[in-house]
């Protein structure tokens, strides 16, 4: 009879664990969640140009703006200030025989007489050279005469066929971006005081 008691003990055993009742089973296998959903990265860096060793600049792509529309030479004392630029193309390749009108403020930070809309003191109008390259040569402009005015600004009007930007440089006082998107309407510059002037480089790069 201890045989068959043994027997009988078995079967208890086993029914009570095919019926989940063993303290000891083995927990239910219970499938995996899927992974989240991992976020795409970011846009990589802003595609732009830095400025590139520009060289000597053809004489007849220097400008030496002045007065416009008839109006006076300005009066107003100032430091003397000279940009050398280049105009690239969206892949930062030089374009030649690019045209430029630019103007900007006097050192009191007029375009022209006071109580009077007529531009401007400093103006004028140049042909980049083979290598996209010009050179202003001019005075250091000032910000507009009153409260929370723009910093100090040089106007440019870039045509290159049936390509266009108007753009500015800017003297901000904070720190300046190491490239310039194409088709920037801002292009924030860095002047340097050397000997008796003021000199920047710059790059400005047209959309396409």
């Amino acid at each position: 009879m201890v045989g068959g008691r043994a027997i009988v003990g078995l079967v208890l055993t086993l029914w009570a664990t095919a019926a989940g009742c063993d303290d000891d089973a083995a927990p239910p296998v219970v499938a995996p969640s899927p992974p989240s959903a991992v976020a795409s990265p970011g846009p990589g860096p802003a595609r732009g140009c830095g400025v590139p060793d520009l060289g000597p600049v053809d004489a007849a792509s220097v400008l030496v703006p002045g007065p416009s529309n008839g109006l006076p030479r300005a009066t107003a004392q100032a430091e003397r200030m000279l940009i050398d630029a280049v105009v690239l193309d969206a892949r930062c390749h030089p374009v030649p025989g690019v045209s430029l009108d630019i103007w900007h403020t006097d050192a009191r930070g007029r375009y022209g007489p006071p109580g009077t809309e007529e531009c401007c003191y400093y103006q004028g109008t140049v042909l980049a050279d083979r290598n996209g390259r010009f050179r202003l040569e001019t005075i250091r402009p000032a910000r507009y005469p009153e409260p929370g005015a723009p910093p100090a600004h040089v106007h440019l009007e870039i045509r290159h066929g049936t390509n266009s930007l108007d753009t500015e440089i800017v003297f901000p006082a904070g720190s300046i971006p190491p490239v310039v998107a194409p088709g920037a309407h801002e292009v924030p510059v860095a002047l340097t005081r050397v000997g008796d002037s003021w000199q920047a480089r710059v790059a400005l790069v047209l959309a396409t």
